[in-house]
């Protein structure tokens, strides 16, 4: 079983370089698993030591949802990732967010990965040009001249490089809810950092640089000193001679010049500047070496200055003959980089200014709206989710209040058949108790009713010389009535009506409980019910 979380996948298959990453939420989780339903994920192999094997999604409330390999029943090898977290798929995420924007301005580019693997993107452009995304913040920075250019990632740092020109592109990367990374572009000035973010959509890939859409160009920063020298540590005793050989404590103007050519190749401006400088220092006391690169320079500073100012003429041109937007945002670039551009290419693209505008400002409102449809869209669903989950939690709430009523019911159900078993119980003991005394009694009452009289339990023990009569309780009582009125006709008045004096409640009581018994009405107030009494036992006189 893997225990260390695992929040960077790839669809499809082992080999696919389509990145998924796991959303750390429960919510956000179970949305994924609809949106991919169908969808296998795996620990994919372009993952330094991915496994390839098969990984599913496991939904955690005690911490973060992640990826996890299926249980492999003791076959298999481990998994040899190291990095697991949600910045190890960045290389894929960077190759298919840059794929996708080339695509929208009709370049298909090859892609590859460099090694180590998931520290770079090399991007290969169908003119040659070659675009490295270094990602690996504890690799260091490789400025290849035959790379066009160069882009950093999260936390990638390069001080000497940033001095050097002013300026570093760099990428970062924001999750998307529901599983996903969006990668934005920005510009690191020197001394100011990446004050602003741009959408991939917003930025242009010219012949000459990548130009944003919604800010001016980066201008590269003037020459500053060299770094200083390491201070030796050890000390030791040398022979001064006086000779051509430089003082590296010193600032060398002409190595600075030359640093700078190189990596300042597209700049107008400072070529020009390089132009003025270089015969300015061929007078002065330079090192043979550097005054030979000097003179070398100069001719392909002349030759590079032409070819931009082409460049620009070019484009100024193609702008006037087919106006596109991205050939407008170039043409601004190449003319603000060239204080020697003649006003006629000014007003070109400054007739084209209010149209790119508004246009842009049309596609910002475009994509704010967009922006705004999905945080709405975002809400509604949000707001579903909630309630579904509610109306779920009202569903089972229900059905466990009725599960309970059910529950109760039935218990109350059993505790009444238990009593009523009790019940019949109890009347079948007092049934075997007094059964042999019902003929006596009915024999009593019934010769009372003759003699037109009513009697007592009393009188009844004494008459027949049943001593058990004296010992009866009421329950005993009941039964023994029931027994007696076995044969008495529902029209017939109940002969134990004479046991009922008016002024004795235990009697009227026992009246009524063996009526109850009996199945025969009652009135419910005592008044009516004497009445009843009085009516019933002369009608008892008159038939006995």
């Amino acid at each position: 079983m893997d225990r260390r979380l695992i929040q960077t996948a790839v669809f499809g298959n082992p080999d696919s370089d389509e990145p998924a990453l796991c959303p750390e939420t429960p919510e956000e989780l179970e949305a994924f698993r609809r949106e991919h339903a169908g969808v296998t994920i795996w620990c994919g192999t372009q993952f330094e030591g991915g496994c390839g094997r098969q990984l599913t999604t496991r939904l955690c409330t005690d911490k973060i949802c992640h990826f996890a390999h299926y249980g492999s029943g003791g076959t298999g090898g481990p998994c040899g990732r190291k990095d697991r977290g949600k910045d190890d798929a960045n290389h894929l995420f960077a190759k298919a967010h840059v794929k996708s924007w080339l695509r929208t301005q009709g370049i298909e580019a090859e892609f590859t990965f460099p090694e180590p693997l998931g520290s770079a993107v090399m991007v290969h452009l169908p003119d040659g040009r070659t675009i490295l995304v270094h990602l690996d913040r504890n690799q260091p920075v490789t400025w290849d001249p035959a790379t066009w250019e160069t882009i950093l990632g999260p936390g990638v740092r390069d001080t000497h490089a940033l001095i050097q020109r002013g300026y570093l592109h760099r990428v970062r990367f924001v999750d998307r809810p529901g599983g996903g990374r969006v990668m934005q572009f920005g510009t690191e000035l020197h001394g100011r950092g990446t004050e602003h973010w741009d959408a991939l959509d917003d930025i242009v890939l010219t012949p000459a640089s990548l130009v944003s859409r919604t800010r001016p160009a980066p201008v590269r920063a003037p020459a500053p000193a060299p770094r200083p020298a390491d201070a030796p540590t050890d000390r030791e005793i040398v022979t001064i001679t006086r000779g051509t050989s430089r003082d590296p404590r010193r600032t060398d103007p002409a190595h600075e010049l030359l640093r700078h050519l190189d990596i300042d190749h597209d700049s107008p401006r400072k070529i020009k500047d390089a132009i003025e400088a270089i015969p300015r220092l061929l007078e002065t006391d330079l090192h043979p070496d550097d005054a030979n690169r000097l003179r070398v320079a100069l001719p392909k500073c002349l030759r590079r200055l032409e070819a931009n100012a082409q460049r620009r003429q070019k484009a100024v041109q193609q702008l006037r003959e087919n106006p596109t937007e991205a050939l407008y945002y170039e043409a601004v670039r190449l003319l603000e980089d060239d204080p020697e551009a003649p006003q006629e290419e000014k007003d070109v693209v400054a007739a084209h200014t209010a149209r790119i505008e508004q246009a842009r400002a049309v596609k910002e409102a475009a994509r704010r709206a967009a922006q705004e449809r999905a945080r709405e869209e975002k809400r509604r669903a949000e707001q579903e989710r909630r309630d579904a989950w509610l109306q779920e939690m009202i569903d089972r709430q229900e059905a466990w209040e009725r599960q309970l009523a059910a529950r109760k019911a039935l218990v109350a159900q059993r505790v009444a058949q238990a009593a009523e078993q009790r019940h019949q119980q109890d009347r079948q003991a007092h049934a075997g108790k007094v059964a042999p005394l019902a003929p006596a009694v009915r024999g009593a009452l019934k010769k009372a009713a003759r003699e037109h009289r009513v009697t007592t339990w009393p009188e009844l023990r004494d008459k027949t010389g049943i001593r058990q009569l004296g010992q009866l309780n009421h329950g005993d009582k009941v039964e023994l009535l029931a027994l007696v009125e076995a044969d008495t006709t529902p029209e017939t008045p109940l002969l134990s009506t004479l046991l009922v004096t008016d002024d004795d409640s235990a009697s009227i009581n026992l009246h009524r409980d063996i009526s109850r018994l009996l199945g025969r009405p009652l009135p419910s107030s005592d008044t009516d019910l004497l009445e009843q009494l009085a009516h019933d036992r002369t009608q008892l006189h008159n038939q006995r």
